[in-house]
């Protein structure tokens, strides 16, 4: 995966927690509380995403080639090694 598509995702996830958090109609009752309360609230949210390639399943190398036994017949008879 390239650093521009990880950054992509990075943003997205970014995205979607905001989204969820905001649209929390928990969050949202409490908001209020607070106000209602007298308190201004700014709510500041840290996270930190770490990523690491799963083995299973990397799509930087060039991929091992699948050949069915049909394919592997047909290159035995034009005497080709698989």
């Amino acid at each position: 995966m390239t650093s521009e598509k990880k950054s992509l995702l990075l943003a997205q996830l970014q995205e979607a927690i905001d989204e969820a958090i905001s649209d929390s109609p928990r969050v949202s009752e409490v908001v209020v509380e607070m106000k209602l309360a007298g308190y201004d609230l700014c709510l500041i949210l840290e996270s930190t995403v770490a990523i690491t390639p799963n083995e299973e399943h990397q799509t930087d190398g060039v991929p091992e080639p699948m050949l069915t036994d049909e394919d592997l017949e047909f290159l035995h008879e034009l005497n080709i090694a698989a």
